[in-house]
């Protein structure tokens, strides 16, 4: 499978939790509830396939278990966990918009980090996906840019952003004697447990209030937006790095319209093509474009 599909699988498994995620908080689910279960899901379908490396890896857990444990923090239970609560008390729109600054965050994590840099030509294609999502979740309007409010939401949904960019950054460090799936299996345990004490103090939905609607949202949520996502975006940063990587989370707003459009039953208008052309021109020129350039600079 070609490496850029690895990137393209999370951001459509992710826009779909946007979505549900939404659904689901709208229906009463509290957060701590959905983050919860969504992960113990996740866990427990997972570790039949993942104990015996988790066993044979042990030692490596116990060398680099701080790390780890930063990792199951970061993107397992932030990430996720201030997503919902940013979703009770924003718009979608608002939190979408948030979410397409996250290359730039990347990039800032990457050079604080890593010490990374970009060029001129990375940065170009930055600008240029970056205005198509300003245009996807602004309607095509200036007036409507102009007047978002700033919400405690937002500010969960920023602080979540921040969070999966230091852990995009962040995940090129992995123990590299470590299995994938031992890896995911492991952060994804540390980020369940952390979640467990905020379950059972702060959530205030019932399990058996929850409606088949709410249990198919969580099954979506386990399965293809933790597991298949997580799993995906791994290897996509391991094959073409968090720089790249970060580009494709331009791809959000556009795979989130086109599921709004077959589930919900929303219309495209001319502002949606316009914006999805430039978020992929943004793309071919930060990816394409600046590799058929800097190859025979490096080739000299």
């Amino acid at each position: 499978m070609p490496a850029f599909v690895y990137l393209l699988l999370p951001i459509l498994f992710w826009s779909g939790n946007y979505i549900l995620g939404r659904m689901t908080v709208s229906n009463g689910v509290d957060p701590y509830s959905i983050s919860f279960l969504r992960w113990s899901l996740a866990c427990l379908i997972i570790l039949p396939f993942a104990y015996q490396k988790l066993y044979q890896e042990r030692h490596i857990i116990r060398q680099h278990w701080p790390l780890l444990a930063l990792f199951g923090w970061l993107g397992i239970c932030n990430y996720n966990l201030f997503l919902y609560i940013g979703l009770t008390s924003t718009t979608v729109t608002n939190a979408v918009l948030l979410n397409s600054i996250m290359p730039v965050m990347i990039l800032i994590a990457a050079r604080i980090i890593l010490g990374s840099t970009t060029n001129r030509i990375q940065n170009t294609g930055i600008l240029v996906s970056t205005l198509g999502a300003v245009i996807i979740v602004s309607r095509g309007s200036l007036d409507t840019l102009l007047h978002l409010t700033v919400s405690t939401g937002d500010l969960w949904i920023l602080t979540a952003a921040v969070s999966w960019a230091i852990y995009s950054v962040m995940i090129i460090r992995r123990p590299k004697d470590m299995s994938l799936i031992g890896f995911f299996a492991c952060t994804a345990i540390i980020g369940t447990l952390v979640q467990a004490p905020l379950f059972f103090l702060f959530a205030e939905s019932s399990l058996s209030d929850l409606h088949a609607k709410d249990w198919g949202s969580i099954a979506y949520m386990g399965v293809f937006a933790s597991i298949g996502a997580f799993l995906c975006w791994n290897i996509g940063i391991q094959k073409l790095g968090a720089a790249t990587a970060g580009h494709f989370i331009h791809l959000l707003p556009v795979f989130s319209i086109i599921l709004s459009v077959l589930l919900l039953g929303e219309r495209l208008f001319q502002f949606h093509f316009i914006g999805i052309a430039l978020i992929f021109s943004g793309i071919l020129i930060a990816t394409v474009l600046n590799n058929q350039v800097s190859k025979p600079k490096s080739s000299e």
